[in-house]
């Protein structure tokens, strides 16, 4: 599990300082603009981000198709363990639920980004989280402050439930009830 705080593109004392959890999150560090992870019945943000080839990958909540979105680390041990059961629900629900991954190392990581999917082969799209000023695009609008974090968006573009780190084992045990849930419309907590 990896805590997040602000570091720029290049910081590679900060990165190892992020990694290890030495450090407290932007949210508790007290700065402006931050948010906590999203609830249920908020409304989910879009945004844009680069793959590791530089494609442009668009994530549009609320297309009529629900949507889990992964925010994760190639660094995190955790999320290296539970992204085989991501990679399952991806596999099993992929048709209804759309699967769409957030690295947060960045484009400065693209290399080890790349090595990571080539070797697993996941079954969703991967964009890169990059810096907007002092703010990650798609991750600080989302509140994420531990890796890994899946949200769960629903098909008119509010958030259904949000699970982080070991809560993730939780959701991937009852996904298929959870999923069964959503197409019904009902919430399944967090």
């Amino acid at each position: 599990m990896t805590s997040r705080l602000p570091w720029k593109a290049g910081a590679a004392a900060a990165l190892a300082l992020l990694l290890s959890g030495a450090l407290p999150s932007r949210s508790m560090a007290g700065e402006g603009g931050l948010r906590p992870l999203l609830s249920a019945g908020e409304k989910a943000p879009g945004f844009s981000l680069r793959d590791v080839d530089g494609n442009e990958l668009l994530f549009r909540p609320g297309n009529g198709k629900p949507a889990l979105v992964v925010f994760w680390s190639v660094f995190c041990p955790m999320c290296r363990e539970l992204m085989p059961g991501i990679d399952g629900f991806a596999a099993r629900h992929g048709t209804t639920v759309r699967v769409f991954g957030v690295n947060l190392d960045g484009s400065r990581f693209a290399g080890a980004v790349r090595d990571y999917l080539r070797e697993t082969a996941l079954r969703f799209p991967v964009g890169l989280d990059a810096l907007r000023g002092d703010f990650f695009i798609a991750s600080d609008p989302y509140g994420v402050e531990k890796t890994p974090t899946v949200v769960l968006v629903g098909r008119d573009g509010t958030v259904r439930g949000a699970w982080a780190a070991e809560k993730i084992r939780e959701f991937l045990s009852e996904s298929d009830s959870i999923v069964a849930s959503l197409q019904q419309g009902a919430s399944p907590g967090q």
